[in-house]
């Protein structure tokens, strides 16, 4: 159940990539596939040969990548973890490659018939710009104090309330301060400009708003009793699915008016800094002092590379994108490794891999040894696999417990502490739980 439910989270994200591809190869600001162009080229027959090419291999990428999916998803391993998070790593890597071809191409054929404008460095500050809408800050303030809220009654997980109620204040800094002003600049006229600036700062608002409510709307999930968690996840998974689906509305929505606006309009220059975009994707420009500036189209931001912090964060980005196998084989085999369940004369201990704990002795007060595991089981914190539930959790009959355990493996041993804490352990060999659960009894 809970591998249909891994991959169930993300089987449509391909396709969302898709379509996103597909749209790149509009023009907005007569730029397409990430190079600019004259007017005169969107009728052009070689580009629209290109363009073509771009669309089929997109839709090829997408479709190997929704097939290798679907194969996953049939195959019975122990190595679930792993298999998802390769097809992760393809799943951001294969799209890429026809983007790639295409914007490499169409820069060699934009030289070819003497397109290459002179080298331009273009900065606009559009926060000066006249009656653009801000949101207030006073908006990101209810879902602070609804992600707070919790804590009067889950003191347990008082400190990941604190966080996401932090994140939610940061929802405000993300609005105002990881926005950059760059490249709105369209040609001459200022109209276009203020235009397009003003609507892309309301929109990329209105996102960093949703993403505070959502995150509160997280935690009250978070804590809502065991036996209600399965209305609680649906209630969870339609406000995330919404909240993807209008977030992906507002990109199209902002390209849609950069294309509008832009598509007509005339003038005795235009801006093209394709000689800053590697790629099409990646912003390198040593001129420009700002570390984080905005897409050229749509309405998300990016790294300056040129700036050592971009440099910083690209390699990091990039590695945490290379390791992601190596992360699911990880995970993997702390479903296989051995659970060290001992006991001497003055504590407990549990161990596997990186977890581990210790219970005094004398600080236990009951212990039950259990054939099934807890009715509604669900995981706070931590991990919770197949073969592996570490962390915090609550069920039906106790509100918050940390396991350390594998759930395909019965009994269980749960222990209560004289401070009221419950804990449940057991090894991955039964006699072995048993005989733990003999001497504690002792």
């Amino acid at each position: 159940m809970s591998k249909l439910i891994l991959w169930l989270t993300v089987i449509w994200v391909p396709l969302l990539i898709g379509w996103q591809q597909l749209n790149e190869a509009k023009f907005k600001k007569n730029i397409t596939v990430g190079v600019t162009l004259p007017p005169e080229a969107q009728t052009d027959a070689g580009v629209q040969i290109i363009l073509d090419e771009f669309r089929r291999n997109t839709i090829i990428a997408t479709a190997a990548v929704l097939a290798l999916a679907g194969a996953a998803m049939l195959m019975e391993s122990s190595y679930t973890v792993t298999i998802f998070m390769s097809w992760t790593l393809m799943a951001i890597l294969i799209p890429m490659i026809p983007f790639v071809l295409a914007n490499l191409r169409l820069k060699d054929y934009k030289k070819e018939k003497g397109w290459v404008q002179a080298h331009q460095t273009v900065f606009v500050d559009t926060a000066s710009i006249e009656n653009t809408r801000t949101l207030s800050p006073w908006l990101f303030v209810p879902p602070v104090f609804i992600s707070l809220i919790p804590v009067i009654y889950d003191r347990d997980l008082t400190v990941m309330y604190l966080m996401m109620a932090m994140m939610c204040a940061l929802g405000w800094f993300g609005y105002r301060y990881l926005y950059r002003n760059k490249a709105e600049m369209f040609n001459e006229n200022t109209d276009i400009t203020n235009a397009l600036s003003r609507m892309r700062r309301y929109n990329w608002g209105k996102v960093w708003l949703l993403l505070s409510y959502a995150m509160s709307f997280t935690a009250a999930a978070m804590s809502v009793p065991a036996k209600y968690q399965m209305i609680a996840f649906i209630a969870m998974t339609v406000v995330m699915t919404a909240l993807v689906a209008y977030t992906f509305h507002l990109e199209m929505k902002t390209r849609r008016i950069q294309q509008k606006l832009t598509a007509d309009a005339k003038g005795d220059w235009y801006v093209d800094e394709d000689d800053h975009w590697l790629l099409g994707s990646f912003y390198y420009n040593p001129l420009d002092e700002n570390l984080i500036v905005n897409n050229r189209t749509g309405m998300n931001t990016t790294i300056n590379m040129a700036k050592p912090a971009g440099k910083v964060f690209m390699a990091i980005s990039a590695l945490a994108i290379i390791a992601l196998p190596f992360i699911g084989l990880f995970i993997d085999r702390l479903g296989t490794q051995p659970i060290e369940l001992t006991v001497n004369e003055t504590e407990l201990r549990t161990k596997t891999g990186m977890f581990h704990y210790e219970i005094a002795l004398d600080d236990i007060k009951d212990t039950v040894l259990l054939e099934e595991l807890p009715a509604s089981l669900v995981r706070k914190m931590g991990t919770g696999t197949d073969r592996l539930l570490e962390g915090r959790f609550s069920s039906e009959q106790y509100s918050a417990m940390t396991l350390l355990a594998d759930p395909t493996v019965s009994p269980y041993i749960i222990i209560e502490t004289r401070e009221g804490k419950i804990y449940m352990f057991n090894s991955r060999d039964p006699e072995v739980t048993r005989d733990i659960y003999s001497q504690l009894k002792k």
